[in-house]
C-alpha cells in the first residue's frame, strides 16, 4: 500500500463479499482456471449442514457493464488539448469493482489481475469502432492494417500494474482505509489507467475491454463456444490478447465503454509554469512618443516649440514605483503651450458669459465642464479640470475615449434607452405629483390653515390613526399616533365621529332646532369643548339594594354554614385551606363525583386541587374581593392648540407629497433627485433628469483599438515573462472623463432627457466580483482635486501582475493569488497558508493572444515590501494549478524511445521521482510513482523592481 501526502491511500486490490474468501494466488499468467468455486456448507431448520459447491461470477458471465458505475474519464469526452505527458484514466464507484469477476486472489505483492483494462488506440485507418451484428450488442473495436495492434495495445502480463482502488481517509493509517472502504462510499473509488505514451496534436479513442479470453468471448456473442472445461481447464484464464512471442496481425475487443479526446500541444501545467521568469519592466515599458511640436495653433512667443518635441504618452500600466512623469518640456514651452490652448477652448465659455443671447461658439471640447461646473479653464492651475484640458497628453487619451463612444454611439444609445423605459412613465408621475402639490398647497392655506382648534380636530379626523401624537402633558411620545392621544385624554373619541360631525353640523336639523329657540349655531364647537372638560375621579359607589350581588343573594337564601362571604375569600385565606385529597375536575358534559372522606390526614392533597388553589390565589391577588373600592384618576384634557399646530404641520402638501414621491420615485446615482426638499422654489419636486450606467469594462473597447494605445512598449516584453506594473490613473480618468462627456453630448444631441453631469461610465478594469468599488467616483464629485490623485489611500495606485504566456489559455482556471509574505524560524521569507493572508485579484483582463493580467487590491509600497522600498514583508504572487482529482502520468520531457506504452519490465525512466516507492511491486506503487501533484509557483513582489530599485 502506498499514501500520498493528499491523505489519499492508494490500494492494488479491493476484494468484497464471498470473492473475499478466495486463497488461490493469482500467477499472472493463463496456467489458471477460469472460474473459481468455493466449498460452503447449507443448514436449513437446524438440519445437519450440507456441503455444497459454490461457483462466483466470472469473466465469463459479464455481458455489459453498468455505465452509472463510471464516475469520471480523464479526460472528459470530447477533449480537444489533452496533456500528452499523462495518462488517459476511468475511474468506477465501487472500489473492487476491476477484480470483481477475477477467479483468483492477489499475489504475495499485492499483484492481482483486473477482468477489465483501458486501452487507447491512435484514430488512423485500420482502426474502427463497429457496432456488434449478434447478442448482446457490444461495440467491437477492430485493428487491422495498416494499424499495429502492438503499437496500439498495451501488454496485458502488466494489466495489475495498471488498475488500484483509491481511498480518502483522515490518516493512512490500516484502521482508518479500512473504515473508509467500509463507510461512506464516496470515500472510496476504484482506477483504471492506461499507460499509453502520447503524441501531440493527435486524435485518440480510448475504450474499457475485457482482460480474459473468456469475457473477449462473451462480449464478441461467443459466449455458446465456451464450454465446462474451458471454465476448469487449468489453463483457462487465457488474455484476450498477447504480445509475445508473435504480435497478432490483427485484433477484435469488444467495448463495454468508449469516448475520444484529442491530445494538445507539449507540456503540462508544471513544465509551463517552470519556463516562466520574473523580470522587471523593459525600458520605456507603458509610454510612447508623441509629436507636439505642431499643435495647429500659434503659441507666444513665436517658435516657443522646437520642431520635433515630444511627449510621453502613457498607457493604462506603468512600471512599479513610477510616480508622477518627468516634465516632457520646460516651463516656458509648458507656459506658451497652455496659454494659447486656454484661449481656444476658453471661447465659448467666455462668449456666453458676456452675450448670453449669442450664438454658441464652436471651439475644441472642454472635457468635463459640466461635471465640474465650470465654463473655463486656467493655464497652470493644478484642479483636474485644468490638466485635463491643457495637457495635450491627458487630451489625447480623452480622445481616445471620444472615438470608443463615436465607433459604438448605436449600440450605446440602444441600451440607453433600454434603460429608460420606465424614464418616461416617472417623469409622468412626477408632473401629477408638481400639480397635487400646486393645487393641495393652495387649498391647504385657503381652507385648513383657517380653521379652528376645534374644527381642524374634527375634519381631520379620518386620518387620525395616520398622523403623530401631540406630547400630552401626562406623557406621550410622537411614536403613538393620534388616536392614541384622544384616547388618553378626556374627550371621547367617537366624539370626532363622521356620525357626530353630521349631527352636530352647522346646517343640520338639531343646529336649526337650537337657533330656533333663540339659541345660536355654535353647538359644531361647543360639544367637543364640553367634553374636553376636565372632570374629577370618585370612588365606586356600593351596589343599589335592588342590585343582585353574591354577598345579597346569599343573605336572602339559606345557605350552608361553610360558605363563606365574598370578601372573606382572598388570596390568604385559599392559600391556608386544608388539603382536598379526593379534589377533581370532571370533563365537560360529566357529573362531578361527590364523595365523603373521613380520616384523611390535613396533609394530604390531590395535585389537582393544589394546582386549583395555586391558580386562585393568583386569580384573587389581582380581584381582591376584600377591597372598598376603586379611585380612578381624572383623565387629562386634550390640548386642542398643540393638536392643531401638529396637523397643519403634518398634512402641509409641500411635506407631504415630497414624501410620497420619495417613496415613489428612487433616484439613482446617475440622475437628478426627483426631490429636493431644501429647494426655495415653490415646486420641489422636479422630473427626473438620468444618465444611463454601462457596467462593461472599458479597457476592451480600447485595446479593440489599438493593444499600444492601452499598454505601449507591450511588444518588448518576452514571451514566458511575469511582469509586475501599477495601475496609472491619470490615464484611466483621462479615459473615463473621454468617455462620458462624449456620450453626454451624445444622449442631448439624440434627445434623451439629460443634463450632461451624469457618469455613465465608471468601470474601466473587468472587475472579478460585483462588490468591486468603481475605478472612478462619480466626476461632478470630483471637486478641485488633481487628476490622478493618489493622495488618499483608497486611491493608491494598485499592484497588477502581467503574465505573457501561453499557460492561461491551456489552464484558464488557474488560480492567482497574492499572499502575505512571512520568514519562517529559519529565517526564509515564505507565503503564508493562513487564508486571511491572502488577497484575490479585483480585476482581470486579457490582451491577444497570450497576454493576461491581474490587479490585485494592494498598494504597491505594501505589495514590494521593505525590499523593495516599501512596508514590511511585502506580498508573493502566486500561480497555482487548480486542485482537483488526482491525475497521472510523467513529467514532461521524460525519455521515451520508440515504445508506445510504458513498461513496467522496462524499469523506471530515467529521472522519473519514486518518493520512496518501488518501481512495480503492485498497482498502488505505481499510482503512487505516475501521480502529478498540483503545481505552484510563488513569486516575491519585489522580484518585478529593477535592481537599481
Amino acid at each position: 500500500m502506498a499514501t500520498t501526502p493528499a491523505l489519499l491511500s492508494f490500494l492494488p486490490w479491493v476484494r468484497e463479499g464471498a470473492a473475499a474468501a478466495l486463497a488461490i494466488p493469482d500467477t499472472l499468467g493463463a496456467n489458471m482456471r477460469g472460474a473459481a468455486t468455493l466449498n460452503a456448507q447449507l443448514a436449513v431448520n437446524g438440519a445437519s449442514p450440507q456441503a455444497m459447491a459454490l461457483r462466483l461470477r466470472g469473466p465469463a458471465d459479464v455481458i455489459g457493464l453498468d455505465v452509472r458505475q463510471i464516475v469520471r474519464m480523464d479526460p472528459p469526452p470530447g477533449t480537444a488539448d489533452f496533456e500528452p505527458n499523462y495518462f488517459p484514466a476511468i475511474e468506477f464507484d465501487r472500489a473492487d469493482f476491476p477484480w470483481l469477476f477475477t477467479p483468483a486472489s492477489a499475489d504475495k505483492q499485492g499483484r492481482l489481475r483486473p477482468w477489465l483494462c483501458l486501452v487507447v488506440v491512435r484514430v488512423q485507418a485500420g482502426v474502427d469502432l463497429r457496432a456488434a451484428s449478434v447478442d448482446p450488442a457490444l461495440p467491437v473495436l477492430e485493428i487491422n492494417a495498416p494499424a499495429v495492434p502492438a503499437d496500439e495495445l498495451p501488454d496485458l502480463a502488466e494489466c495489475w500494474a495498471w488498475a488500484h482502488a483509491q481511498v480518502a481517509s483522515g490518516t493512512s493509517t490500516p484502521a482508518d482505509v479500512r473504515g473508509a472502504l467500509t463507510g461512506r462510499p464516496e470515500q472510496s473509488l476504484s482506477r483504471l489507467l492506461c499507460p499509453r505514451l502520447l503524441t501531440a496534436h493527435t486524435d485518440y479513442l480510448a475504450c474499457v475491454v475485457p482482460t480474459f479470453e473468456l469475457g473477449m468471448k462473451v462480449g464478441l456473442g461467443l459466449g455458446l463456444e465456451i464450454e465446462e472445461a474451458d471454465l476448469t481447464a487449468a489453463s483457462g484464464l487465457k488474455p484476450a490478447w498477447s504480445l509475445a512471442p508473435t504480435p497478432p496481425a490483427a485484433v477484435r475487443l469488444p467495448v463495454y465503454h468508449h469516448w475520444r479526446f484529442r491530445t494538445g500541444a507539449r507540456g503540462d501545467f508544471e513544465s509551463m509554469v517552470r519556463l516562466l521568469r520574473a523580470r522587471p519592466a523593459p525600458a520605456g515599458f507603458g509610454t510612447r512618443p508623441m509629436d507636439v511640436s505642431e499643435p495647429g495653433f500659434r503659441t507666444q512667443p513665436q517658435g516657443a516649440l522646437q520642431p520635433g518635441r515630444t511627449l510621453a504618452l502613457e498607457g493604462a500600466l506603468e512600471p512599479l514605483n513610477q510616480g508622477a512623469p518627468p516634465p516632457g518640456w520646460t516651463a516656458a514651452e509648458g507656459q506658451a503651450f497652455q496659454t494659447a490652448l486656454a484661449g481656444i477652448v476658453n471661447a465659448p465659455g467666455l462668449a456666453q458669459t458676456l452675450q448670453p443671447d449669442a450664438e454658441p461658439l464652436l471651439a475644441p471640447p472642454l472635457y468635463g465642464q459640466w461635471h465640474a461646473a465650470r465654463p473655463t479653464v486656467t493655464p497652470g492651475a493644478t484642479p483636474w479640470l485644468d490638466e485635463l484640458n491643457l495637457d495635450p497628453c491627458h487630451r489625447a487619451v480623452a480622445a481616445l475615449g471620444t472615438r470608443v463612444v463615436q465607433e459604438h454611439q448605436e449600440a450605446l444609445m440602444a441600451a440607453a434607452w433600454d434603460q429608460a423605459a420606465e424614464l418616461q412613465a416617472a417623469n409622468q408621475r412626477l408632473r401629477q405629483l408638481q400639480l397635487s402639490l400646486a393645487a393641495g398647497a393652495s387649498l391647504h392655506a385657503r381652507h385648513f390653515a383657517r380653521l379652528s382648534d376645534e374644527a381642524a380636530l374634527r375634519v381631520s379626523a379620518p386620518v387620525h390613526a395616520r398622523l403623530r401624537a401631540v406630547t400630552l402633558p401626562s406623557g406621550g411620545g410622537s411614536s403613538r399616533t393620534l388616536v392614541a392621544d384622544v384616547q388618553a385624554s378626556m374627550l371621547p373619541p367617537r366624539a370626532a365621529s363622521a356620525a357626530m360631525r353630521r349631527i352636530g353640523r352647522a346646517r343640520g336639523p338639531l343646529t336649526r332646532r337650537v337657533a330656533a329657540q333663540g339659541g345660536t349655531r355654535s353647538m359644531q364647537a361647543s360639544w367637543i369643548v364640553q367634553l374636553n372638560l376636565p372632570a374629577m375621579g370618585s370612588f365606586v359607589s356600593a351596589p343599589w339594594w335592588d342590585v343582585a350581588s353574591f354577598n345579597i343573594v346569599r343573605e336572602r337564601i339559606a345557605q350552608p354554614s361553610s360558605l363563606a362571604a365574598f370578601g372573606s375569600i382572598t388570596a390568604d385565606a385559599v392559600n391556608g385551606m386544608r388539603g382536598r385529597p379526593v379534589f377533581r375536575i370532571a370533563a365537560e358534559g360529566q357529573a362531578v363525583a361527590v364523595q365523603g372522606v373521613t380520616n384523611v390526614p390535613p396533609s394530604d392533597d390531590s395535585p389537582t386541587a393544589h394546582s386549583f388553589r395555586q391558580a386562585a390565589a393568583k386569580h384573587l391577588e389581582r380581584v381582591n374581593p376584600a377591597r372598598l373600592g376603586i379611585l380612578t384618576a381624572p383623565a387629562p384634557s386634550l390640548q386642542l392648540a398643540a393638536v392643531r399646530s401638529g396637523l397643519q404641520a403634518q398634512l402641509e402638501p409641500r411635506r407631504t407629497l415630497v414624501a410620497l414621491t420619495q417613496a415613489l420615485v428612487k433616484s439613482s446615482a446617475n440622475a437628478t433627485p426627483a426631490v429636493n426638499p431644501s429647494a426655495t422654489a415653490p415646486l420641489p419636486i422636479d422630473t427626473v433628469m438620468a444618465a444611463p450606467r454601462f457596467p462593461q469594462p472599458m479597457y476592451e473597447p480600447l485595446r479593440d483599438l489599438s493593444q499600444d494605445l492601452l499598454l505601449p512598449g507591450l511588444q518588448d516584453v518576452l514571451p514566458n515573462t511575469v511582469l509586475g506594473l501599477q495601475t496609472n490613473r491619470r490615464f484611466i480618468e483621462a479615459y473615463m472623463v473621454g468617455l462620458n462627456v462624449e456620450m453626454a453630448r451624445e444622449l442631448l444631441w439624440r434627445g434623451f432627457p439629460t443634463d450632461q453631469r451624469g457618469t455613465c461610465f465608471d468601470r474601466f478594469w473587468a472587475a472579478t466580483s460585483p462588490a468591486v468599488p468603481s475605478d472612478i467616483a462619480p466626476l461632478h464629485q470630483w471637486g478641485a482635486r488633481r487628476l490622478g490623485d493618489t493622495t488618499a489611500p483608497a486611491q493608491s495606485e494598485r499592484f497588477v501582475m502581467l503574465l505573457r504566456s501561453e499557460l492561461l489559455r491551456r489552464y484558464p482556471s488557474a488560480l492567482i493569488y497574492a499572499a502575505k509574505a512571512v520568514v519562517d524560524a529559519n529565517g526564509v521569507r515564505m507565503p503564508s497558508i493562513a487564508a486571511s493572508d491572502e488577497a484575490s485579484p479585483i480585476f482581470r483582463g486579457s490582451l491577444p493572444p497570450d497576454v493576461s493580467f491581474f490587479g490585485f487590491d494592494v498598494p504597491v509600497k505594501q505589495m514590494v515590501g521593505a525590499a523593495g522600498g516599501g512596508t514590511g514583508d511585502g506580498y508573493f504572487v502566486i500561480i497555482q494549478e487548480q486542485p482537483g482529482e488526482p491525475r497521472f502520468g510523467l513529467d514532461d520531457g521524460t525519455p521515451r524511445g520508440a515504445a508506445t506504452h510504458l513498461r513496467v519490465a522496462a524499469g523506471a525512466p530515467a529521472g522519473l521521482p519514486l518518493n520512496g516507492l518501488q518501481w512495480g511491486f503492485n498497482a498502488a506503487h505505481m499510482a503512487g510513482i505516475v501521480r502529478q501533484q498540483p503545481m505552484r509557483v510563488a513569486i516575491h513582489a519585489s522580484q518585478f523592481l529593477p535592481p537599481t530599485a
